[in-house]
């Protein structure tokens, strides 16, 4: 790489948002359009090795940023979650977080937006119980404080003990041909633990179970 001048930017036919460069009447490389903006790139142009370079790096982070975008337009993701795909791309890792801070700038990315709306969609949708729910947002690398806010704030809108009896009696009433009644109790309380219902919620409602037989 050496100094050169900008002598032709071509719009590149197979994809209109990218720019062919050439440099002293070669082609040099392809960027984004609003890289080409970003840095004024214009016939005449002189550029400094240090400038090539700068906009070369800027191109990737754009290039980075476009791939989320297409990552991001099937459904919500974490920012963990779209880090963890553009290395698997193999973006460099300052590459990545500078793609990633951009979305976060622009509201692509919201782990704290994300978070509520799961929280509220698996308890309501699938059932899961405050455990559950940490556990499901912690493994999609939401951060510990978001996690907990979330949660905190759906255990005030929601109670996970009519929660955790709805489906507690709905699964007794399927194992009522279980003649050993200590099996059918552990049957539904390991149910309701694995939903992510804490011991103390599975056990008051199993008791009332218990009763009503």
């Amino acid at each position: 790489m050496r100094p050169a001048t900008v002598t032709r930017l071509v719009a590149q036919e197979r994809d209109p948002d990218r720019v062919s460069v050439f440099l002293d009447g070669a082609f040099a490389f392809g960027v984004y359009r609003d890289v080409v903006i970003e840095f004024g790139l214009h016939r005449g142009q002189v550029l400094s090795v240090e400038a090539q370079r700068r906009i070369l790096a800027a191109d990737q982070i754009r290039r980075a940023r476009s791939r989320a975008l297409h990552y991001l337009a099937h459904r919500a993701r974490t920012t963990e979650e779209v880090r963890r795909k553009l290395l698997q791309s193999g973006f460099e890792a300052a590459v990545v977080e500078a793609a990633l801070d951009r979305l976060v700038e622009l509201g692509y990315l919201d782990d704290a937006a994300y978070a509520r709306a799961y929280v509220r969609g698996r308890f309501r949708s699938r059932g899961y119980g405050p455990a559950r729910l940490r556990s499901e947002l912690m493994r999609r690398g939401v951060p510990r404080s978001m996690v907990e806010a979330a949660v905190q704030e759906l255990l005030e809108e929601e109670d996970p003990i009519e929660a955790a009896r709805a489906q507690a009696r709905r699964r007794w009433a399927r194992l009522a041909r279980e003649a050993d009644p200590r099996r059918r109790r552990k049957k539904v309380s390991d149910f309701l633990l694995r939903r992510g219902f804490t011991y103390d919620t599975v056990r008051r409602v199993v008791d009332e179970l218990d009763a009503e037989a």
